[in-house]
C-alpha cells in the first residue's frame, strides 16, 4: 500500500548509495567522497548532486562526461527477468529487488544502455501456463511515468505459481531490440522449477535444473550473457550460471549493490571484447 515517493523518502538513503557506487563501477576513477561509520559505509552526495544540476566542480566528474558522449556503451542492453511468485515473495527480499530495479534501471537509462524488465510466473496456477508480463520494452524511455508503473507492477500480484525457467530463456531475442550487441540476462528467482525438491542433490538433478542449464549454454553460444540471481537458501544458480549471485537472509540488504557491481563488471569485460 506504499506508494512510489514513500518508498522513496524512506529508502532514499540507500537508493542514492547503490546510485553512486554503480556510477563508480562504470568509471572507477570518479572521486566520490566517503564518510564511515561503525554501521557502515555512506556516501557525501554534495558534489555529485551539484554536478547533476549543473553546479560545482565538474572536473571530479569528468570521466563520466567522456563516458557518456563518447559512446562506448552504445549497444549494451540489460534485461532483467523476474520470478513474480508467491513461493518467493517476502517482504525483505521485495523491498531489495525493488531497490536493486529502480537504481539500476536509472544509473544505466543515465548511460543510455537500453533496458527491459520482464515478470513470469503461472497467475492462475494452472500447471500448464507461462505467463510473462513485460513492465518495460528495451525501446521504452525509462520515464517518471514508466518507473512508476514498474514499481506498481512489482507491488502487487504475487500470488501465481512458479514455473520452470527454462521456458523463459525460449526465443531471448523477443527481450532486446534490434540494434543489441551486447545482451545481458540478469534472471532472479529461487531456481526451484515448478515443483521444488526436499533435498538440494534432487534439484540439481531434476528435468527442470538440467533443461535450464542446456537453455543457457545453448543462449550463450548465441552470444548471451547471463547473470543468475537465486533469491533463498537453496544454492542452484552457481550451479547453472558462469555469473551468479546468492540472496540470502544474510545478504538482502547488499542486494542493490551485488547486482550493480555483476552489471558494471559484466558490460565492462563482454562489451569491450566487442568494442
Amino acid at each position: 500500500m506504499v506508494g512510489l515517493e514513500e518508498f522513496k523518502s524512506v529508502f532514499g538513503k540507500e537508493l542514492e548509495e547503490v546510485e553512486l557506487n554503480l556510477e563508480q563501477l562504470f568509471d572507477p576513477e570518479i572521486d566520490i567522497n566517503r564518510m564511515y561509520k561503525n554501521e557502515g559505509s555512506r556516501v557525501d552526495a554534495r558534489k555529485y548532486i551539484s554536478y547533476k544540476s549543473g553546479r560545482g566542480d565538474t572536473k571530479i566528474f569528468d570521466k563520466t562526461t567522456i563516458e557518456k558522449n563518447d559512446e562506448k556503451l552504445k549497444g549494451v542492453e540489460v534485461t532483467f527477468l523476474v520470478s513474480k511468485c508467491r513461493r518467493i515473495f517476502n517482504f525483505e527480499y521485495s523491498i531489495a529487488m525493488l531497490s536493486a530495479l529502480l537504481v539500476s534501471l536509472h544509473i544505466l537509462n543515465e548511460h543510455d544502455i537500453k533496458t527491459s524488465v520482464h515478470t513470469f510466473c503461472d497467475i492462475k496456477n494452472s500447471k500448464d501456463t507461462v505467463d510473462i508480463y513485460n513492465l518495460k520494452s528495451a525501446e521504452e524511455d525509462y520515464t517518471a511515468e514508466k518507473e512508476g508503473e514498474v514499481f506498481s507492477a512489482l507491488c502487487k500480484n504475487w500470488h501465481g505459481d512458479s514455473i520452470p525457467e527454462y521456458q523463459v530463456l525460449s526465443n531471448c531475442e523477443r527481450y532486446f531490440s534490434p540494434d543489441a550487441q551486447t545482451k545481458i540476462i540478469v534472471l532472479l528467482s529461487d531456481f526451484r522449477g515448478q515443483r521444488a525438491k526436499t533435498y538440494i542433490e534432487d534439484e540439481l538433478a531434476s528435468f527442470d535444473t538440467r533443461r535450464m542449464k542446456e537453455a543457457v549454454l545453448k543462449n550463450q553460444d548465441k552470444n548471451y550473457v547471463f547473470l543468475g540471481v537465486g533469491l533463498g537458501s537453496r544454492y542452484i544458480a552457481e550451479h547453472v550460471f558462469h555469473d551468479s549471485l546468492q540472496i540470502t537472509a544474510d545478504n538482502f540488504y547488499s542486494m542493490p549493490n551485488l547486482i550493480g557491481a555483476e552489471i558494471a563488471r559484466l558490460v565492462q569485460i563482454h562489451h569491450s571484447l566487442r568494442q
